[in-house]
């Protein structure tokens, strides 16, 4: 018998060896429980994907649990629908999904429920933290206890588990009296502040805030900045400026406008000695590098900068022009103004439908609608028999050039 001893008491050793491996291996360093408002409502949809993108954005070594709530008061529903374990973020999900809106919110109930959760001894709780995450939604309690009432109840079962729960509260879509009640039921667990939410997008992107442990929130971020955002005057100078050394010109930029983080228009400031002149700029991005892509005090073709970037610059450019239907005679059809070329064809059509049908007016062959003004565009030394033909848009100027004699 006495052999025995020495045996079993290596084995109790062994044993608690293991235990306590196991213990260390199988405690996860952070538990959640996300506490969903499962009454009937139009919008739990909303609220079951913003569950589910908050489980998947935490990480994998996070122990995650799903309960649910809702009923009447006095058959208080609540059940817990993924209990704790790592991995689990797409069950989670799944399970949110799955959820059928049913009854009345019965948050008081979920509560204390997702804190009992917590009692047992298994599953672990988290080493370092533990925490709550509630979300209420077309109502707060339905149930209507005092604020002492919930904070009383609330502070029992919270100490009958031994651990500190840190409770976050979202709110999503409640009426400014359904947010006092969610508000009072928060502050009884000493929650941080109750977050509100108004729509879909703004739900997901709060939960996935709320989720992550703090001591895991990524610290802030400096990201390099953009081109747009480096883009002073001083670089611009470097890219391009009349030699401060000839003749003691300086040169500086103002209104720099900056877009898609490639194209900058600028207005320059030359300043020689008693006189200053200003003259618009742009500059591109390239290799890396700004360089100057066209300056003057005249008009800038389009090039390939995209018109949405003129259109953000307030600024018309002149496009190259585009044969719409080549011909060898009046017939041809030329857009001069990017109106689109069937835009250009149609009001070319009509207008010589109008001339052979002679609804033009006077020698030089005016012809105006609603929107157009078409007639012969005079030029200098030629008869007005042989100008060419053209239609401009009256809202903006815009150019359908006819014929081949320009």
């Amino acid at each position: 018998m006495k052999r025995w001893l020495p045996l079993g008491a290596a084995v109790v050793v062994v044993l608690t060896l293991v235990g306590g491996v196991l213990f260390l291996v199988l405690t996860p360093a952070h538990r959640t429980t996300f506490l969903v408002d499962s009454s009937e409502s139009a919008d739990f949809r909303d609220v079951a994907d913003a569950v589910g993108t908050a489980a998947a954005n935490m990480s994998p070594d996070d122990a995650l649990a799903l309960r649910r709530f809702g009923g009447t008061c006095d058959a208080p529903d609540t059940a817990e629908l993924v209990t704790p374990g790592t991995g689990q973020a797409a069950k989670i999900g799944d399970a949110a999904r799955a959820i059928t809106p049913n009854g009345k919110p019965t948050l008081l109930n979920g509560v204390i429920a997702a804190i009992d959760d917590f009692a047992r001894t298994y599953p672990f709780r988290g080493s370092e933290t533990n925490r709550i995450v509630v979300v209420a939604r077309g109502g707060a309690d339905a149930c209507g206890k005092s604020a002492d009432e919930v904070r009383t109840i609330i502070r029992e079962h919270s100490d009958r588990t031994g651990v500190k729960i840190d409770f976050r509260f979202v709110g999503h879509r409640l009426s400014s009296e359904q947010a006092k009640v969610l508000k009072a039921i928060a502050d009884a667990t000493e929650a941080r502040a109750t977050r509100f939410t108004d729509d879909a997008a703004e739900l997901v992107t709060t939960m996935k805030e709320v989720s992550v442990p703090t001591s895991l929130m990524a610290q802030e971020v400096v990201l390099p900045k953009s081109p747009c955002e480096l883009v002073t005057q001083e670089v611009l100078m470097a890219a391009y400026s009349v030699p401060r050394e000839i003749n003691g010109y300086k040169t500086f930029y103002d209104d720099i406008n900056c877009q898609q983080d490639r194209y900058v228009r600028a207005v320059g400031l030359v300043e020689p000695p008693g006189v200053a002149q200003s003259f618009p700029i742009i500059f591109e991005l390239k290799d890396g590098k700004w360089q100057m892509w066209n300056a003057g005090t005249g008009g800038f073709s389009c090039g390939e900068i995209p018109r949405e970037v003129w259109k953000a610059w307030n600024w018309r450019c002149t496009p190259e022009p585009v044969v719409c239907r080549d011909a060898d005679d009046y017939t041809k059809v030329t857009d001069m103004n990017d109106v689109g070329c069937p835009v250009a064809i149609d009001i070319a059509d009509r207008y010589i439908a109008a001339a052979q049908a002679g609804e033009t007016q006077g020698t030089g062959t005016f012809w105006i609608t609603d929107e157009w003004t078409c007639s012969k565009y005079p030029m200098p030394d030629r008869p007005n028999v042989a100008n060419p033909l053209q239609c401009e848009r009256n809202a903006d100027r815009a150019v359908v050039r006819l014929g081949d004699n320009w």
